[in-house]
C-alpha cells in the first residue's frame, strides 16, 4: 500500500497545465516546504486540480493524504488547506 502524509507550507506558485489526449486532462503542481527543512512536489490531477489551482497560494500552510510516484512527488488525494475551511477529498 502507498499512502503518506505530509504537511508543510506552498513555497511556489501552484502551476496548471491542460493534457491532450491523455486519460487525465489537467494537473495543478507546487512544492511545500516540510517541518524537517526538505521541499517535496505535490500534484493533483482533473478536479483535485482545479481545486488545487482555486484555493492553494503560495505560503498557505497544507495537510496532504496522497501517494508517491516513482518521481518522489506526491499525486494529491485529500488536501487541507489549514488557512480556511475548504477540503476536497478526492478518490482515485
Amino acid at each position: 500500500m502507498n499512502v503518506c502524509f505530509v504537511s508543510g507550507k506552498v513555497v511556489e506558485e501552484v502551476e496548471f497545465k491542460f493534457y491532450i489526449g491523455s486519460r487525465k486532462s489537467s494537473v495543478a503542481k507546487t512544492k511545500i516546504k516540510l517541518e524537517n527543512g526538505s521541499s517535496i512536489e505535490i500534484k493533483g490531477y482533473d478536479e483535485m486540480a482545479d481545486w488545487i489551482y482555486q484555493n492553494v497560494l503560495e505560503n498557505d500552510r497544507v495537510c496532504i493524504q496522497g501517494k508517491l510516484d516513482n518521481k518522489m512527488q506526491v499525486e494529491v488525494e485529500y488536501i487541507k488547506d489549514l488557512g480556511c475551511t475548504n477540503v476536497l477529498s478526492h478518490t482515485i
